[in-house]
């Protein structure tokens, strides 16, 4: 079972709040930001997919940590559910304080935890070990993905350009997580060490470039006595309607990502006999660039357009990636996989840009978070229910349990925006 993350996207403002905001973060950030144009943009897109890349990294070398360490995967999918808890708690109590506190500093205290999450990792020699690393990383990267996805959407000059940019980093990032790791695990020595090494380079490489970008937040705040750390994720009542099939389509798409993860490393080595860790990191990684290119080529399609045709491959995706494990073919599961990719894409930028043009812009972070709980709920449940299922059944019923429940919240998400429509 391999983890794999996926988070939000930015929430755009239209080009004249994008302007004032722009010109109020020349004022903050002076002589620091030297980027011009859609470089801070793109700089903040940067940090993104750099910060996405220590999501998905352990994939392929959790192979290598059960050799090791012996453990089950029952306890495997604990470590994943670690992570999924505190993920959804840094999304609840944390979810708005970069509109409070700013999204560099925001930004600078995710890196520095994931930095040690990496840490932890590199003299990982224990179980509890594991779990500490990933409860850190649960931690850090979900709230630069709060922070950073509002800082793409602030930086963009349009709506458009933003929801593309900063889902086409995330997708990036952690499709490259695997395919880093599982290249250097096969190919370099200290497989469990070389990987998290470079990982830290990455969050260096971030710190610098969070640095030079401008500040968003004209006023943040800097007395910790100020801050309001009580939870507040939700969505405001006028808008919960519009919010609905987004957020059904956030969590079934996010969903298929958990499910081809949890699919595919053991089709790959049980059924296929395929032990290569950069196959293994490639397979997965191969859902992620087939995303972001079909994300890249379909930006002047209409968002509610991209959302419905997402869900609608969402279903013969989920149909190929189980026919892959009944007939134990490579050929299939990447084809299930290239669709999958087309519906992610398409489904998570058409449904975050609905999001986008809903969004009050003094409440942008607090609602990337919410709908990032919903990401965090799909991409995570149908991993730890197929583990906790495998206990008591086999693999077999619990992936075609899994992949009907995924599908049911599809065709949800079609018959919600449906009757909105109609409305």
């Amino acid at each position: 079972m391999a983890l794999a993350l996926r988070f939000a996207e930015a929430m755009a403002v239209a080009p004249s709040q994008v302007e004032a905001r722009a010109r109020a973060s020349g004022q903050t950030a002076g002589a620091r930001s030297t980027l011009q144009g859609k470089a801070p943009a793109l700089g903040a897109a940067a940090v993104l997919m750099l910060m996405f890349v220590g999501a998905t990294l352990p994939t392929p070398l959790y192979v290598i940590y059960g050799d090791e360490l012996h453990f089950s995967q029952l306890t495997l999918t604990l470590i994943y559910s670690v992570y999924f808890a505190a993920a959804m708690a840094t999304a609840f109590f944390l979810g708005r304080i970069s509109d409070e506190i700013g999204r560099r500093v925001a930004i600078f205290a995710a890196v520095a935890i994931s930095m040690a999450a990496t840490l932890v990792f590199i003299f990982s020699h224990s179980i509890p070990m594991l779990f500490l690393g990933r409860l850190l990383s649960g931690l850090g990267i979900p709230l630069a993905a709060g922070a950073g996805t509002a800082w793409v959407a602030e930086l963009c000059e349009n709506h458009c350009t933003s929801a593309s940019l900063s889902a086409g980093a995330t997708l990036a990032g952690l499709g490259l997580g695997p395919l880093i790791a599982g290249l250097l695990a096969q190919y370099m020595p200290e497989p469990l060490v070389l990987p998290f090494a470079v990982l830290l380079l990455l969050g260096l490489a971030a710190a610098i470039i969070t640095w030079l970008l401008p500040e968003t937040i004209e006023h943040p705040i800097r007395q910790w006595s100020r801050l309001t750390m009580h939870p507040r994720v939700g969505v405001p009542r006028s808008i919960l309607g519009a919010f609905a099939a987004p957020a059904v389509t956030a969590f079934s798409t996010f969903s298929l990502l958990g499910f081809y993860s949890a699919l595919a490393p053991s089709l790959l080595q049980g059924s296929l006999h395929v032990e290569s860790h950069a196959i293994g990191g490639a397979a997965v990684f191969e859902l992620y660039a087939i995303a972001t290119l079909v994300l890249v080529s379909t930006q002047g399609l209409a968002a509610r357009t991209a959302m419905l045709s997402g869900l609608a491959l969402l279903l013969p995706s989920l149909g190929l990636i189980v026919a892959a494990l009944e007939l134990h073919s490579l050929p299939i599961l990447l084809t299930g996989a290239g669709v999958g990719g087309a519906a992610v894409a398409l489904g998570y930028r058409g449904s975050l840009q609905l999001v986008n043009e809903i969004a009050p812009d003094n409440r942008r972070a607090e609602l990337v978070s919410t709908y990032l709980m919903f990401c965090y709920a799909g991409v995570s449940l149908p991993v730890i229910g197929i583990g906790l299922l495998v206990v008591e059944e086999t693999p077999d019923i619990a992936n075609e349990a899994f992949a009907a429940v995924i599908a049911a919240f599809a065709l949800l998400a079609i018959f919600v925006d449906l009757r909105r429509a109609r409305r």
